[in-house]
C-alpha cells in the first residue's frame, strides 16, 4: 500500500539528510570562523539566491495582511537569524555529537508547544514515536557522546543548542498558517530574506568584516554551500514537508540529521559502524512509521 504523502515524507528525509551535511561543515568553520560572520555570510549568500524567486513569488507577498507580513518576517529573524547563530555558537563549545543529539529534541518541543497552543492534537503513536526517536539517536552517538567535549564549555554548549532546538521548533508550529495560507515558497522566501535583512544593521556594526580576505577557499566554499544547498532547498524542502505532514510529523524526520552526520563522519574518517548505531537507526526508521500512524486523539 502507498505511503500517504509520499511525496512529502521524502522531502523530509531529504532535508534532514542535508542538515545532517551542514553540523559537518559548521563544525569545520567554527573552528576559525566567528559564529555571527559566519550566520551572516551564511544567510547574506541566502537571501542572493532566493531573491528571484521571491519577485517571481511578489503576488502572493502582495496579498499578505500587515501583520501576517510582519509576523513572517520576525519568525523569519528567529529562525533564519537568531537560530543559526545560536547553533553556530553551540558547535563552537560543544561536539557535533552533543549538538546532534540535542537537536533530535525538535520534535518533541514542536509537539509540546504544538499542543500547547492547541495547533497541534496529541496521541499515543505520537508520543511513543518521538521517545524511540531519541532513545534511537542516544544509541546511535553513543560512542561520540562518551568521547566528547565535557567541562563547563560543552555544558553551556548543550545548553545554548537546547535554546535553538526551541527557538526552531517554535518557528515549526508557528509557521504552519502561513504556508498554508500564502502557501509555502513564499513565505519560505520573504522569511529567509527578513532573517538577514532586519538585522543587519546591528550585525554590520559588530562584526569585523577585515578578517574576510584571512578566510581560506575552503571556508568561502563552505559558506557558499550552507548558505544554498543548507537554506533554501534543505528549509524549503522541510517547509513544504511540514506544511503537508503538520508540524510534528514533519520535525520528526530531524532526527535523522546526527545519523546522516555520523555516516559523512565514518566516511570521511574511516570510522566503522557499531552495533549501536545499527540499532539506533532501526528505533528512528520504527520511530517515523510509528509516529505517522493515525489513532485516536488523547488530547
Amino acid at each position: 500500500m502507498a505511503i500517504k504523502n509520499a511525496k512529502a515524507h521524502a522531502a523530509a528525509i531529504v532535508a534532514a539528510s542535508i542538515a545532517g551535511l551542514t553540523v559537518i561543515f559548521t563544525s569545520i568553520l567554527m573552528q576559525s570562523v566567528d559564529p555571527l560572520l559566519a550566520a551572516t555570510l551564511r544567510y547574506c549568500v541566502a537571501s542572493l539566491s532566493v531573491l528571484p524567486f521571491l519577485i517571481w513569488n511578489w503576488s502572493a507577498v502582495r496579498r499578505m495582511s500587515r501583520r501576517d507580513f510582519i509576523a513572517i518576517c520576525g519568525l523569519g529573524v528567529l529562525f533564519y537569524f537568531l537560530f543559526p547563530y545560536l547553533f553556530n555558537q553551540s558547535l563552537e563549545l560543544t561536539t557535533a555529537a552533543r549538538g546532534s543529539l540535542i537537536m533530535s529534541l525538535l520534535p518533541i518541543m514542536a509537539l509540546s508547544i504544538g499542543v500547547a497552543f492547541k495547533v497541534e492534537t496529541l496521541n499515543l503513536f505520537k508520543v511513543l514515536g518521538c521517545g524511540l526517536a531519541i532513545l534511537g539517536v542516544g544509541l546511535s552517538v553513543y560512542d561520540g557522546l562518551a568521547l566528547g567535549a565535557a567541562g563547563a564549555d560543552a555544558l553551556t554548549g548543550d545548553l545554548i543548542m537546547i535554546a535553538a532546538v526551541s527557538v526552531a521548533a517554535s518557528f515549526t508550529v508557528f509557521s504552519k498558517r502561513y504556508f498554508q495560507k500564502y502557501g509555502p515558497w513564499a513565505v519560505l522566501y520573504l522569511a529567509i530574506c527578513a532573517g538577514f535583512l532586519v538585522p543587519l544593521p546591528v550585525t554590520a556594526a559588530v562584526i569585523d568584516f577585515s578578517v574576510l580576505p584571512a578566510l581560506t577557499s575552503l571556508e568561502f566554499t563552505l559558506l557558499f554551500l550552507l548558505g544554498t544547498l543548507g537554506v533554501p532547498i534543505q528549509f524549503g524542502l522541510f517547509s513544504w514537508s511540514i506544511n503537508q505532514l503538520g508540524p510534528s510529523r514533519g520535525a520528526m524526520y530531524i532526527v535523522l540529521m546526527p545519523i546522516t552526520a555520523t555516516i559523512l563522519a565514518v566516511i570521511a574518517l574511516n570510522e566503522t559502524l557499531t552495533p549501536l548505531f545499527v540499532a539506533g537507526l532501526a528505533l528512528i526508521v520504527g520511530a517515523i512509521i510509528l509516529a505517522n500512524r493515525e489513532p485516536k486523539t488523547l488530547l
